[in-house]
């Protein structure tokens, strides 16, 4: 395994930023690393995960016995007429023969290449590991070496399936190769078939069979190569959400370890970190760290307990978020769910299911801000997937209502089965989803073809649901505000979000050409809507129409607060009053909170402009804690030591909000133009970041010092119309590549100027205090 310094790393992170092309805001970033002294004991609260999207592991690092599990994606018990839950694939045990003794141990998981190392010492030889899951290969590779010596490694290897034994489990059978020994176990569930293979290659010394447990034992190599594949016939296209047999699935597992074999580590390898850059590198972030930017010597698990309060952290913390995007969410059209990809359990907490009152919209919050829209693609496509199929449990909601469209459940499975407390919003939810990623990417071919007939046919939910109140406004009868209260009329959750989604698909109107008599049902109702944005009796944002909302009430959901974040019907910038009930409410509800209720309030915090109260909150999420059963307690919240996100037990939802709630801190766009800085915390206050994203398919780098930002630049993606808004920049022109100044014009809102931008072209603002 090549070793890098930390002054190598740096040098080239700073080569690896040129992903905005010509941009003088490029941002050199400190290497993002998780480290420790220890292998791994606990899963949940100290593996490190890899991932490629589909396929991930928790990898434990041990020094004699190493256990890797594994995942993939579509593993399920379940159909769509039971609930089921997600399940664990299975380990991989590695079993190596060694002197008790050991130093210099470390393992690691370097968020730059997305690969895991673990390296340490025993009787003077440096053993050495690498994890990695790969995109382009579809598959999982361990590799070990002895750098500069040979002969050293013996090892048993076990692949064991997860699941009992029964008459649909065939057995683990092995067999040697001319290139090592494989290793394959299938089985069979309620719909599902799965394999899983191990391909085991030898550098030198011996290979064999273990007759006991179908292992392979290797003896005296210089190197070993394990290549895991994993797959499922799993199918969201198919009306039986299967297809093809379990041979089926048998061949592509052995045709991909047969591909990986023939094209060998090193290239697997050096397409894999290509691969994962190309995401990874987008954006980079700088805080002004700490000791002339050294990075922090101490372990990680020993920085969350005693150093919390470093900037590396939060910008760790930040780079991580997006690190688990990648790894849980690209391939096929199925969304990460409670615990991204991975889990170790066949009764994981809530199924490890696809959770519709907050945690699958958190999951994707990041997505586009942070510049990995590709990510958001299979929540999206799984969304337009599932609303229009007619017998699917979306529709199957709608109709049982009587009603035309779609929604959904508070829980829903991989198979269309939804159930646990209806939870109607969810289809206005999920097409805030839709919406932005248009609003980011201004791809219209998709805005037609994907993202409309899903958003138009929950609008026609609503035309059916909707009824007149007392004063003639629309409103959502029996609706709930999710896991708060009492279900009744008109609550904030379900109108704020009924708005969302009537204002996005007029808005589409304008694009694509629409029936008039859809176009007018939905003027009419979007003019005569109950937006459910009333002040209540001690200056709050009002949760229902009818109950008395509590002063003091700390629940853990803020539903009433959707209109802040993620929407965009509350701002200072637009409705003060509003805004000042808005923070009443989140003040009432006080700071604490489990994992993702924390990840929450940062961005709601920042959409308030308040830096240092989201930097508080987003420390608070930095809560170290190692609780890993089902505790509500907000003591108990925080983060594991591997830095997943604690509920607790684990949820990634908390990990994600936390990286969107960083982003909303230095750039928000969600009004129609553009703000930086718009809450930055003085241990921020000088800094530089790259890449960020803005509506309009604009890319953004910029610095700033002693809170005021020093230069910009800006990428138009699609040609249309910067709108900045001016108010912490100073005096300040816009100008070309040339150095052309460009004229703008003033608009309606205070401080914001418009200006032309051409497609494709970057430019900069030059700034002057």
């Amino acid at each position: 395994m090549k070793k890098y310094s930390i002054k190598t790393l740096a040098v080239c992170l700073l080569a690896s930023n040129l992903t905005l092309g010509s941009l003088s805001a490029q941002t050199a970033q400190r290497p993002m690393l998780l480290h420790y002294d220890r292998p791994g004991i606990t899963w949940m609260t100290q593996g490190l995960p890899i991932g490629n999207g589909e396929l991930g592991a928790m990898f434990m690092g041990g020094y004699r016995h190493e256990r890797i599990q594994f995942n993939e994606k579509t593993l399920w018990i379940g159909s769509p007429q039971i609930r089921g839950a997600y399940q664990n694939f299975g380990d991989l045990y590695l079993d190596l023969e060694h002197h008790p003794d050991y130093n210099g141990y470390k393992r690691s998981l370097s968020l730059d290449d997305a690969i895991g190392r673990v390296v340490y010492t025993s009787s003077g030889t440096q053993y050495e590991r690498e994890y990695l899951a790969s995109h382009p290969d579809g598959i999982i590779a361990v590799r070990l070496t002895t750098p500069n010596q040979k002969g050293k490694l013996s090892l048993e290897i076990n692949l064991r399936d997860a699941r009992p034994a029964s008459d649909k489990i065939k057995a683990t059978t092995s067999q040697l190769q001319a290139q090592g020994a494989t290793s394959i176990f299938e089985g069979e569930l309620d719909l599902v078939s799965y394999v899983a293979g191990l391909q085991a290659i030898n550098e030198g010394g011996s290979i064999e069979l273990t007759k006991e447990q179908n292992g392979i034992k290797i003896k005296d190599a210089n190197t070993v190569t394990l290549y895991l594949a994993l797959k499922t016939n799993y199918d969201i296209h198919s009306a039986s959400y299967t297809s093809g047999s379990l041979d089926d699935v048998r061949k592509h597992v052995k045709q991909t370890l047969a591909r990986a074999t023939t094209k060998g580590y090193e290239r697997i390898k050096a397409d894999h970190i290509a691969d994962y850059q190309k995401l990874y590198n987008r954006v980079k972030i700088n805080l002004e760290p700490e000791a002339k930017g050294i990075v922090p010597t101490l372990p990680t698990d020993e920085i969350v307990r005693r150093q919390r309060s470093l900037t590396y952290l939060d910008e760790l913390y930040f780079q991580y978020g997006r690190y688990l995007m990648i790894a849980s969410s690209r391939g096929m059209d199925l969304p990460n769910n409670l615990q991204g990809l991975w889990n170790d359990s066949n009764t994981p907490p809530w199924e490890s299911d696809i959770h519709t009152n907050i945690n699958i919209q958190m999951n994707y919050w990041p997505a586009e801000t942070t510049n990995l829209s590709e990510c958001h693609k299979p929540f999206l496509h799984y969304i337009a997937v599932e609303a229009a199929k007619e017998n699917g449990g979306m529709r199957q909601t709608a109709k049982n209502e009587g009603l035309r469209g779609w929604s959904l459940h508070t829980q829903s499975n991989i198979f269309s089965h939804t159930d646990w407390n209806i939870n109607r919003p969810t289809n206005a939810w999920y097409a805030m989803h839709l919406w932005q990623h248009y609003l980011f990417t201004q791809d219209k071919h998709y805005l037609e073809q994907t993202a409309l007939p899903a958003m138009r046919s929950a609008c026609e939910y609503w035309f059916d649901r909707l009824k007149k109140d007392e004063h003639g406004r629309w409103i959502a009868p029996a609706e709930w505000s999710p896991e708060h209260g009492p279900w009744e009329d008109g609550i904030a959750y379900a109108q704020q979000l009924i708005w969302e989604l009537f204002d996005a698909t007029l808005q589409a109107t304008d694009l694509v050409k629409l029936p008039k008599p859809f176009v007018a049902e939905l003027k009419d109702k979007l003019k005569h809507l109950d937006r459910g944005m009333v002040i209540g009796s001690w200056g709050q944002i009002r949760e229902w129409k009818i109950k008395e909302d509590i002063k003091g009430d700390d629940h853990r959901h803020l539903s009433h607060l959707i209109a802040l974040y993620p929407g965009k019907q509350i701002s200072w910038h637009t409705t003060p009053n509003l805004a000042k009930a808005a923070k009443i409410s989140l003040e009432s509800r006080g700071d604490d909170g489990t994992g993702w209720s924390r990840a929450w309030k940062i961005a709601l915090w920042a959409r308030l402009g308040d830096g240092d109260h989201a930097r508080h909150l987003l420390k608070q999420a930095l809560n170290y804690t190692s609780m890993i059963g089902n505790s509500m307690d907000v003591r108990h919240g925080g983060v594991y030591e591997n830095l997943l996100d604690a509920h607790p037990p684990f949820q990634i939802d908390g990990n994600f909000g936390a990286t969107a709630g960083i982003a909303e801190m230095l750039l928000q766009s969600h009004l129609g133009f553009i703000e930086l800085l718009p809450a930055l915390p003085k241990a921020w206050s000088s800094g530089a970041i790259s890449g960020l994203k803005a509506a309009g398919d604009f890319t953004l780098g910029f610095k700033w010092n002693n809170g005021r930002i020093t230069q910009a630049t800006i990428h138009s993606g699609s040609g249309l119309p910067l709108q900045i808004m001016g108010k912490a920049l100073g005096h300040y022109n816009l100008v070309d590549h040339s150095g052309k100044v460009i004229r703008g014009k003033r608009t309606k809102q205070a401080h914001v100027m418009s200006y032309p931008t051409q497609k494709g072209k970057t430019y900069r603002l030059e700034v002057k205090y």
